[in-house]
Order: C-alpha cells, then sequence, then structure tokens
C-alpha cells in the first residue's frame, strides 16, 4: 500500500512531503541504484531485479512479487494479489467468493487467519449459507440474501440469478426477457431500470406505467419502484401499504425506525431531525431532550444511558456500540446505543459454524485450516486423528524434538 501512496504523490508534485518506500534504500535494496529501482526488487535466486507487485516470473503464474521485512533488511516474496487467495500447499491464486477450485455449489472463501502468516493469503471451500427461501440468492462477499432475478448487489444493467456453478451470478443475456437493446444492459421488471423518471421497465422489454400496478402513484401520475424514495418526501419509503382483492397499492411512510415530525418529514429516531440542539426526536416525533451526558449511547429498551463497549445491558458476548446503520451525513448524530459482537458468544458462533466447512476444524476456540501451521509450533501442523479430535502433530519428516505435538486431546470438531 505505502508504494501507492507515494506514486500517488509524486505524481502530484508533492513527493518532498511524503517519505519513499523502504525499498527505495540503496542499503535494504541493492536494485535501488538501478534506473527507476525504487520500483523493482531484488531476486536472490538469480541475482536479478524485477518490478514490483508483477504477476508471473520469478513467480508463479497467479502471484505478484512482493516487498517483505526480513530483520533490517527489505526482501521480495510471491504473494497472491489482493481479491485472491491459496489453497495450502499450492502456489495458484484463485478468485475470491468464486467458485475457483472448489467443487459446484461452493465458493472460495478467505481465512482471515491466514492473512497474518508469513503474508500468505489462504482460502477453503465453503458452501453458501441457506436464504429464507428459493426466491432468495445468497451472495458470498457480504454475505446477504438477495431477490433473484433483481439487481441486487451487482453492477447495473446486470441482474442476480443462479449460474452454472450453482452461485448467485450478475448475468445479462441478450436473449433474456430482461435484456434492454436501447443500452445493451439487462434490468428487473417493475424496476426503473433504463426508463425515464415516473416509469418502470415492465416484462416485453419495454417502458411505461399502468394505473392497475401497485407502483401506481394517483397524485402525480406517475409509477415508482417500490421501497424506494419514489415521489416522497424526506426519509419517506414508497411501499405497499394495503393488499385487498381490488389490488395493492403502494404509498409514502416514514421509513423504518423513523418517526413524522410536526413539519410532515420523517427523521431517523434519536437525532437530532428538526429539534433545537440539546434535544433529539423520539417515538411519535416528540422532541425530547437529551438524556444522556456526552460520551454516553441511550438505550431505548432500557430507557438508560451507558458508556460505548459496556457488557451492561447486553447478551453475553456483547457490548453496547454505536448504531452503524445512521448515516450522520444525512441522518445526524444518533445517540442510539445497540448491542453489538465483542467476544465470547459471538466468537462461538463462528466456532460452531467451523466443523461445517471442508478443510477447517475449531482449535483453541478459534476456526483454523488443516493441514496448516496454524496455531501449532514450527515444524508441526494441525491434523484430526481417527477420532475426530483436532491435534498438532508433526510434519510428514519431521520428529521430536525439532517439532513438537499435542500431549493433551482437544475437543471434537
Amino acid at each position: 500500500m505505502a508504494v501507492w501512496v507515494w506514486l500517488a504523490a509524486l505524481l502530484c508534485g508533492t513527493q518532498a512531503a511524503v517519505l519513499p518506500p523502504p525499498w527505495a534504500d540503496v542499503r535494504k535494496n541493492p536494485c535501488a541504484s538501478h534506473p527507476r529501482g525504487w520500483l523493482m526488487l531484488f531476486w536472490p535466486n538469480d541475482g536479478k531485479c524485477y518490478t514490483i507487485y508483477k504477476k508471473g516470473h520469478p513467480c508463479p503464474e497467479t502471484q505478484e512479487l512482493s516487498p517483505a521485512r526480513w530483520g533490517g533488511r527489505t526482501v521480495a516474496e510471491c504473494k497472491c494479489p489482493p481479491g485472491t487467495a491459496q489453497l495450502p500447499h499450492s502456489t495458484t491464486c484463485h478468485k475470491l467468493f468464486e467458485r475457483g477450485p472448489c467443487r459446484l455449489g461452493e465458493y472460495f472463501a478467505p481465512v482471515e487467519e491466514s492473512f497474518n502468516k508469513r503474508g500468505e493469503r489462504q482460502g477453503m471451500c465453503v458452501r453458501p449459507q441457506q436464504c429464507a427461501d428459493e426466491t432468495l440468492l445468497y451472495w458470498p462477499a457480504d454475505g446477504r440474501c438477495y431477490y433473484r432475478l433483481s439487481q441486487g448487489p451487482c453492477y447495473t444493467g446486470s441482474i442476480l440469478d443462479l449460474g452454472d456453478d450453482g452461485l448467485a451470478n450478475c448475468t445479462c443475456a441478450s436473449d433474456g426477457p430482461h435484456y434492454w437493446a436501447g443500452d445493451g444492459g439487462c434490468y428487473a421488471h417493475y424496476s426503473r431500470g433504463p426508463c425515464e423518471k415516473g416509469q418502470l421497465f415492465l416484462p416485453g422489454a419495454k417502458c411505461g406505467c399502468e394505473s392497475h400496478l401497485p407502483h401506481y402513484h394517483n397524485d402525480t401520475g406517475a409509477c415508482y419502484e417500490l421501497d424506494t424514495i419514489g415521489p416522497c418526501p424526506k426519509g419517506h419509503v414508497f411501499s405497499i401499504s394495503q393488499v385487498s382483492p381490488y389490488g395493492s397499492k403502494a404509498e409514502c411512510k416514514c421509513k423504518s425506525f423513523h418517526a413524522r415530525a410536526v413539519d410532515g418529514a420523517c427523521y431517523r429516531l434519536y437525532t437530532r431531525g428538526p429539534c433545537a440542539h440539546d434535544e433529539m426526536i423520539a417515538r411519535g416525533g416528540r422532541c425530547i431532550k437529551l438524556p444522556c451526558a456526552r460520551g454516553r449511547l441511550y438505550v431505548p429498551e432500557r430507557r438508560r444511558c451507558y458508556r460505548p463497549g459496556a457488557a451492561e445491558p447486553c447478551p453475553v458476548g456483547e457490548v453496547v456500540a454505536f448504531d452503524f446503520e445512521a448515516r450522520p451525513a444525512l441522518d445526524g448524530l444518533s445517540h442510539n446505543g445497540v448491542c453489538a459482537c465483542g467476544s465470547g458468544v459471538c466468537t462461538r458462533r463462528e466456532v460452531e459454524a467451523c466443523s461445517s466447512r471442508r478443510g477447517s476444524a475449531s482449535y483453541g476456540g478459534a476456526c483454523h485450516t488443516l493441514h496448516t501451521q496454524g496455531p501449532c509450533p514450527e515444524y508441526s501442523w494441525l491434523v484430526k486423528d481417527s477420532y475426530g479430535s483436532t491435534k498438532c502433530q508433526c510434519r510428514p519428516g519431521r520428529l521430536p524434538p525439532d517439532c513438537r505435538e499435542d500431549t493433551r486431546l482437544n475437543s471434537k470438531s
């Protein structure tokens, strides 16, 4: 990362104000004396200099040459580029959150603990989590479920669907019902898509607005995408409000965790909203005095104030934290305190899910990849014995006292 900061400063003409990366020092990197040597690293196997962050030779084809620290010196090492990882005992890098080297219906997930071990980025094959029903697809990159054939997490012009690899994919087929020839993109039906404001992308690949649709807004005579702001004022959402045999209708109503104030707009609860500087908006749209001193958060369920990080009044393993769903730039400062994962039970949930991942096991209260050093001493690795217990064992070709094995039995995972 440091080299990119330095490069940006160089291009902007401010390099004097930014220290060069350590490998630009000829005492730490023999290549620094070469022309543009600050972009090169010395490779001792052949005594040559190579450009940093370049994939391929002298590294394996999918790895890149990166700087690393060895004592007081800067040395070159081969690593997987960001966004990719490797299987244990392999030098091939695969894209994360895609099928990669995994079986049909599995995706390649990062093993977070490995990112701190010798700079390696390791991954493992994992099955996607189950969503509520078949209308939803799991997106591994953010761990959320999205409606199938919606835009979901995809870029504009593509929609989410199940791919041939058994995973959620962002796709756009030119012969599909969601294709719009005007710009070559695909859009979800009944979304605005490529249409003008007040129109929707309808089946049959056309833009229009029909009064019988629940998306129709009587006051403006136009159609708007559901669960968006649509024609509504600040803090509202255009969503279904009534369902009847004669058809559903959407209307403007306050967003979740918002209250309508006297000015007719909706504001996020426990922010200032339209209130005075020493007040916040509460349920019912009332302005009330701030109940907490500076540096404290208000927990509505207890009607009390707590210090951030306090264990009380949260469940075991959780602590009081700031409401990260509030957007200070739009909602203003939030005084709402929520319970978020701290340690304990939250860690246990991760460990409990560990046994369902192929090639992983819980050990010492954490999830690790089998047949890697993990938490084991040097020259040892993590294995499962014939009884299903996880333990550290000498690597093949190594014997005590060069390596150490467990003398205790670890619980089965």
